[in-house]
């Protein structure tokens, strides 16, 4: 018997990407509204590119591995 992959959720965070050095990601939040809100109080820095990826979380037994993916430019 073949299990359907099935979603349990999704997760967002932000991905900072500066014209140089390294990538940063924040941490992973339980909804948009409360990543909007946690960057609302972050100042940002001009030369920086600010993205929301988002991630569909499945159970152990989808045995899925999707990558985030940005889903807008903040």
């Amino acid at each position: 018997m073949e299990l359907k992959k099935h979603a349990h959720g999704r997760r967002y965070r932000v991905k900072i990407a500066p014209f140089s050095g390294p990538t940063r990601y924040g941490e992973w939040f339980e909804s948009e509204a409360a990543m909007r809100s946690a960057m609302s109080e972050v100042a940002r820095n001009i030369g920086n590119r600010y993205y929301c990826e988002e991630k569909i979380i499945h159970c152990a037994e989808c045995e899925v591995d999707e990558k985030p993916k940005v889903i807008a430019a903040l």
